[in-house]
């Protein structure tokens, strides 16, 4: 009986083996790449650096024909490479961390699009880091794979499949510290689409900021900063756009969603919500549900104190990332939901 065990044992780890050495082969085959997002250290770094116009190049034979062709140092592997879509901006940008700072400088890329305005180079110092910046004519998704030396991208404009999709507009420096852990929050969930307006101090208008929510069909429209008001005021307070009214699930409805969510993960008091000021023009022209999330009093000391502290940051970027699946959640109702509550209608006669 044991030798069975031991034999049988023997057979699956075999087969165990074979199946992982073919997942192996075939990675290595299609060089599949998923490049991680840049981090905020990264982004900062890129505010002083000085930029050159990378040199694109037109197709010769059949590699750049309808994507985008990126050289890369030798040596150079996936984990030295991270990238950011800059929505709001209609940009692409790639980090790539090579020996030489003016590689790109000697190489340029190889493409046939043309929505590819314009490109450039930017060295990061003396360490080899260079961030290549791709200006885009729209609104694009990305994919991306490396190839023998070199990553080849693909841009598709927004396929229209996604149900739930919203815009995050982080308007100062404390709703920027909220993006990666509402991306975080995110990560893994494709019943959800995420734009971004920026992801550093670039401010995005309001024309722009039209342009991404057409073109993005986005449904919800969302805000992230600060207040401040009179020093007494301590909490979280949600601003809606009462100058367009919206039936249904409206402005009132996505910001009081947003208020109870991060007011429960963050443990800090709701204030309520408040029309928003008229200086406001993004919240206050905006034609679907909006809503600007303050996640605290600037002027007041214990808020000020709580805004100090990256746990604080995070209890409510998870709340932002609740409030939003909860205002879904009540326009577009999962199956499960609408079982519940059909048992819950039954059990009340």
């Amino acid at each position: 009986m044991i030798e069975n065990r031991l034999r049988k044992t023997a057979i699956m780890t075999g087969i165990f083996v074979v199946l992982s050495l073919g997942v192996m082969f075939f990675r290595a085959a299609t060089k599949d790449v998923i490049i991680a997002e840049a981090g905020e250290e990264v982004v900062t770094k890129i505010e002083d650096a000085r930029e050159y116009e990378l040199k694109i190049q037109a197709p010769t034979t059949s590699k750049g024909n309808g994507s985008l062709v990126i050289p890369l140092e030798s040596g150079v592997s996936s984990d030295s490479i991270t990238f950011e879509e800059r929505h709001g901006l209609h940009q692409f940008v790639l980090y790539v961390k090579g020996k030489d700072p003016e590689f790109y400088a000697k190489n340029g890329v190889v493409t046939d699009l043309i929505c590819i305005q314009k490109a450039t180079f930017s060295p990061l110092g003396d360490s080899g880091l260079v961030c290549l910046k791709f200006w885009l004519d729209g609104l694009y998704e990305n994919s991306t794979s490396l190839g023998d030396g070199e990553i080849v991208v693909n841009f598709n404009a927004p396929s229209g499949d996604y149900e739930n999709v919203v815009v995050i507009d982080p308007v100062d420096e404390l709703g920027l510290k909220m993006i990666p852990y509402i991306k975080n929050a995110f990560q893994g969930d494709e019943s959800v689409k995420l734009y971004f307006t920026t992801l550093d101090d670039t401010e995005v208008g309001a024309e722009a900021l039209a342009s991404l929510i057409n073109d993005s069909g986005a449904d919800f429209y969302v805000q992230l900063g600060i207040d401040e008001t009179v020093e007494s005021d301590a909490g979280v307070r949600t601003y809606f756009n009462d100058r367009f009214f919206i039936r249904g699930f409206g402005n009132v409805e996505l910001a009081d969603k947003l208020e109870m969510s991060v007011a429960e993960n963050s443990g800090n008091k709701a204030l309520g919500l408040s029309s928003s000021y008229k200086e406001n023009e993004k919240l206050t022209t905006s034609k679907i549900p909006s809503a600007f999330v303050t996640i605290g009093n600037l002027n007041n000391r214990v808020d000020h104190d709580k805004l100090s502290k990256d746990s604080y940051i995070e209890k409510c970027a998870k709340g932002v990332a609740e409030g939003i699946r909860n205002a879904f959640e009540a326009v577009n109702p999962t199956d499960s939901s609408s079982e519940d509550d059909a048992l819950q209608g039954i059990i009340n006669g």
